[in-house]
């Protein structure tokens, strides 16, 4: 496919402060789709950067204006490992109406994973993740999807698409089969019970913020599992992204959300991450922009040292290890690492894609908790979940 009639060339003026000299900075050690070199050569990358100027559907508007302020900050931050090879394609083009908008990133989407690249998407308000529903959906299995949000972007009373409801592709019954859902730091001051009701109905979930500050290596495993990851900026809290579509004064510390993104870049299961709401109009100093800016660096960064791990592909670097379940009547094989000690759960239902039964990443934590007896709630809900889908 020839992505060049897709997209805006990069034109950016030269920051007025730099914090590192040329030969150090990221923009000096990437691909650039400009106005006089188009894109080429793309099979020799592994990680694409793209902007999507777009809030025709935002509840909220301004988040257009983000990919290029969050493109300038992130220019000038230090260069990446040498090895990994990053394209940055520009602006997606703006389309007749937004619904040409979500098939156009549609189409990319689908390209960079038939090439194998990493797709990270400067947005634009956080609807512009249906253009990513619509091509994982050509795509046969089950596609988990972690969203980090103050909020849960789904109603059950409205049907117009926006950038608050546009979850709803996820939680109905004609796509349940092909994807899972997980939020990252929901308020309780911002959802409703019965937001949590058809979550928990769904055999989804959504982990509180304070649960998952308590302890963020927790996130690890949410993490490692997902194939999209949609970040909403309002997620963090207002003294560290004063600039977001949603500003609260409690959220994530910025500290927190480049750790939560870089466990993404060491997952070889992320293959997009979306930074939405990003809201340059209400921003200070460009604060969010920055913030936007580093957290995708250190997603890269951990990209860099990413490694084929998992029990199917790499059994001669796994343990595994049987908990006899007295009460259940039945055992949990959980399986470890011997090169990182990350864990996973088996579950026993057969995955149609590959054969296997379907394996889920989890904590020590939930090991230790099988092994007093308990079954562990992720374990309990992908068995349900799974289950009824594959009957």
């Amino acid at each position: 496919m020839e992505l060049n009639g897709y997209f805006d060339p990069v034109s950016l003026e030269r920051p007025d402060f730099e914090y590192l000299e040329d030969n150090e900075s990221f923009s000096h050690h990437i691909s650039v789709h400009t106005p006089d070199q188009p894109i080429r050569e793309l099979d020799k990358h592994q990680v694409a950067i793209v902007g999507i100027p777009v809030d025709s559907n935002a509840f909220i508007k301004g988040s257009k204006d983000a990919p290029d302020h969050i493109r300038s900050k992130l220019y000038q931050l230090r260069k990446i490992n040498k090895n990994l090879k990053i394209y940055d394609l520009g602006n997606l083009k703006n389309g007749g109406s937004v619904n040409d908008t979500y098939f156009a990133l549609r189409d990319v989407v689908l390209e960079l994973k038939e090439r194998d690249m990493t797709t990270i998407i400067f947005g634009g308000s956080q609807d512009l993740g249906r253009g990513v529903f619509l091509a994982l959906e050509k795509h046969e299995g089950l596609h988990q999807v972690l969203t980090i949000d103050s909020m849960l972007d789904f109603s059950l009373k409205e049907d117009v698409l926006n950038s608050r409801n546009y979850l709803n592709h996820l939680i109905g019954p004609a796509t349940e089969k092909n994807f899972s859902l997980t939020n990252l730091g929901h308020q309780a001051c911002f959802v409703t019970e019965s937001q949590i009701r058809q979550l928990e109905n769904s055999y989804l979930e959504s982990i509180r913020l304070g649960d998952v500050r308590r302890d963020i290596e927790l996130a690890e495993p949410l993490v490692r599992d997902s194939e999209f990851i949609s970040i909403d900026l309002g997620a963090v809290r207002h003294a560290d992204a004063p600039g977001s579509s949603t500003p609260s004064p409690n959220g994530f510390f910025g500290n927190e959300l480049c750790q939560i993104t870089r466990y993404a870049g060491l997952s070889e299961q992320v293959s997009i991450l979306g930074f939405f709401e990003c809201n340059p109009l209400s921003d200070i100093n460009e604060q969010t922009s920055h913030l936007t800016a580093q957290a995708a660096w250190y997603f890269m960064e951990g990209l860099s040292h990413r490694i084929r791990e998992n029990p199917v592909d790499t059994p001669e670097h796994i343990k595994k290890f049987i908990v006899t379940l007295n009460a259940a009547g039945h055992d949990i094989i959980f399986h470890k690492s011997t090169l990182s000690d990350r864990w996973w759960m088996e579950i026993p239902v057969k995955n149609p894609v590959s054969g296997d039964n379907f394996f889920v990443s989890c904590s020590y934590e939930d090991y230790q908790q099988a092994s007093n007896q308990e079954i562990p709630d992720r374990w309990w809900r992908f068995l349900n979940r799974l289950g009824n889908e594959m009957e």
